[in-house]
């Protein structure tokens, strides 16, 4: 029980790195894809856990990743640097959160 609150608390961190990163980025194409995704991924923080197969792993790593991700967006010259930088969190969990949403669960 405890590993799924640890997966869960990192996907609600993910979120809330998101949430305040988009308050302040300066790039309105970035704003919104990472508040979007932020409410994408917030209901789904349970089973985003349980579905990855790695869920606490998964999300360690993006986390770790990330760092402080406002400070990189406020580094960024132009949104299409900006976009760069979110680009390969924007692919993993969104390939996450699709995953999560058509996977089918099977009881043995």
């Amino acid at each position: 029980m405890s590993q799924h609150k640890m997966g869960t608390h990192y996907v609600r961190e993910v979120v809330a790195m998101f949430r305040e990163a988009a308050a302040e980025c300066p790039f309105p194409a970035v704003k919104d894809k990472l508040a979007s995704l932020a409410d994408e991924l917030e209901p789904l923080a349970p089973k985003l856990y349980f579905k990855t197969q790695k869920g606490t792993t998964d999300m360690e790593e993006i986390t770790a990743e990330m760092g402080d991700l406002k400070e990189k967006l406020a580094k960024c010259a132009d949104e299409a640097e900006a976009m760069a930088l979110c680009e390969p969190f924007f692919t993993r969990l969104e390939k996450m959160a699709h995953h999560v949403k058509t996977m089918k669960v099977r009881m043995t």
